[in-house]
């Protein structure tokens, strides 16, 4: 039999040796009935979490598609996912290769063990969260700081009575403390953030990152707490668990949720206070003003961008996002707008007509051309049968143990009227078995019904055809018609990396294309694919 051996380590704070251990111990293991090893993968300091991010086991997979060997051998199951979701479509996946899972620690692993185990790593990650977000709840309570470095203060380094290094503890830095007050006292007299940094640039103070300052830097997010203004620590206040963190299972990106406001830590520090009360209640005064003057509305409601490029330019001499500027409306690196010539040396501005033309022109010519459209239809249809075929796997297989459930359960009834079974322990039995019952039709009436997508055969000349209605107009009508128009096309722009050429008044685009928009949304002409259809971007150069 030929095995494939994985490993995987969660930090880069493990021992990096831990992936030629968990590899010897596999040898040894394979050697007992000898099979031989054809390939390895492994994963270093990436979390079990998702199945996403890691190459590793993406080659693994491929490998298995492709048949290079017969059964997957790794130290325990937990090594290859510990998201329940995640190590049940790699079991289905592999199976469906012919592909068999052996652990040392479990053997030849089966669908009992996929639920079972798959179950116990998910609370195990769930439960050591947990435990890590008490533990720094904790050190909130104490007084001391959980994160990393913060502009304005030093780290303080002592340790405990057993000579253990006491963690969080912060001293003011006299130096950065005095910017703090200046960048507060000059934001409630009414400074702009892009001219506060721009002076602090100006005087070559450094950032808190120890480069050039940034606007954002001093506005940062009110609801989360970032940013100079908003940063409570400065007032004497130390503040934990704001938002959460939620990991994307199909990405293995993790993003933030608002927390519960019951579960948010507040502790005095007033050893560490920066500013007054008062000069902190005149800058978060001046910053709601700010807010609702400039968007007319309450600043939780999201502001429809105005532009079809609003957000997509990214200047190709210093990475900065550009910015409209200027009576003539010419899109300008914003590095060098607010941080100077140090920050980047690209001074020359586009007109947002030119740029507009050609970006259109490259989706309509090039983006939309019929063979890469068709190339992506048949992609999304493939990757929906996929979809119809795991959802009919996992209904066939919760249909089967909700079977067997009832079955169960009829026979303790049978076997209590019959007489043959009493006590307290057999309706603990009775009771878990209906449990179990009621969760399962819960999951199936919530369950999606398997279905095979099938694209608009015009997707691609509706797109074409919308483009060509904003070329006409150059993107510039503020009509509803327009405005619903940009937002469509909008969806098929990535980023547009602006780079200006030795020749004056020239620059050259790459324009980076997302095809995947014409099947992964919402509309007439297109349709959802809910199990997240990916593809590569496409880049353009003009």
């Amino acid at each position: 039999m030929r095995a494939a051996l994985y490993a995987r380590y969660s930090t880069d704070l493990q021992n990096v040796a831990s992936i030629a251990d968990q590899f010897a111990t596999c040898r040894s293991f394979a050697a007992k009935d000898a099979t031989k090893i054809v390939a390895t993968f492994e994963d270093a300091a990436i979390s079990g979490g998702s199945a996403a991010n890691r190459p590793g086991l993406h080659s693994l997979m491929h490998g298995a598609k492709n048949g290079e060997f017969d059964v997957v051998l790794c130290e325990a199951l937990d090594r290859l996912s510990r998201s329940q979701a995640d190590i049940a479509a790699l079991f289905e996946d592999l199976r469906f290769h012919g592909v068999k899972i052996r652990t040392i620690s479990e053997g030849d692993i089966s669908e009992l063990q996929i639920g079972l185990m798959g179950t116990m790593n998910a609370l195990q990650l769930r439960e050591t969260g947990r435990k890590t977000r008490r533990g720094l709840q904790g050190v909130v309570r104490s007084g001391r700081h959980t994160g990393g470095r913060v502009y304005g203060y030093k780290i303080r380094r002592e340790v405990d009575a057993i000579g253990e290094p006491i963690r969080g503890l912060r001293d003011i830095d006299p130096g950065e403390a005095e910017v703090v007050r200046e960048i507060f006292r000059r934001y409630a007299a009414g400074q702009s953030p892009r001219a506060i940094v721009s002076d602090l640039n100006r005087r070559s103070i450094p950032g808190p990152r120890g480069g050039s300052w940034n606007a954002s830097t001093i506005n940062g997010n009110a609801e989360r707490g970032n940013g100079v203004i908003h940063n409570e620590l400065y007032r004497g206040v130390l503040v934990f668990g704001r938002q959460t963190w939620v990991k994307d299972r199909r990405t293995g990106k993790r993003q933030a949720r608002t927390a519960d406001p019951e579960e948010i830590i507040r502790t005095e520090v007033p050893h560490l206070r920066i500013i007054s009360e008062e000069l902190w209640a005149k800058v978060q005064h001046r910053y709601a003003e700010n807010t609702l003057s400039s968007r007319g509305h309450s600043p939780r409601v999201a502001v429809r961008p105005r532009h079809l490029l609003s957000g997509k330019l990214t200047c190709g001499v210093c990475g900065g996002p550009m910015i409209r500027s200027g009576a003539d409306q010419r899109f300008m690196c914003s590095w060098r707008r607010e941080r100077g010539k140090s920050a980047c040396m690209n001074g020359r501005g586009i007109k947002s007509a030119e740029i507009e033309a050609r970006v259109l022109a490259a989706i309509k010519n090039r983006l939309l051309a019929p063979e890469r459209v068709a190339l992506a239809v048949e992609e999304a249809r493939l990757a929906a049968e996929n979809d119809a075929r795991r959802i009919t796997q996992a209904r066939s297989k919760l249909d089967s143990e909700l079977a067997e459930v009832k079955r169960r359960a009829e026979r303790l009834v049978d076997q209590i009227a019959d007489g043959v079974l009493t006590g307290a322990a057999v309706k603990d039995r009775l009771d878990a078995l209906e449990a179990r019952r009621s969760q399962i039709e819960s999951e199936l009436a919530q369950a999606p019904a398997a279905s095979v997508v099938a694209l608009h055969p015009r997707v691609a000349e509706h797109y074409r055809t919308v483009v060509g209605s904003l070329e006409r107009t150059l993107a510039r009508s503020n009509s509803e018609a327009a405005t619903e128009a940009r937002d469509l096309v909008r969806k098929l722009i990535g980023t547009v990396v602006v780079t200006p050429l030795e020749e004056r008044g020239k620059f050259g685009l790459t324009v980076q294309g997302k095809i995947a928009a014409l099947v992964n949304q919402d509309g007439e002409n297109t349709t959802k694919l809910g199990a997240g259809v990916g593809f590569e971007p496409t880049t353009f150069r003009l």
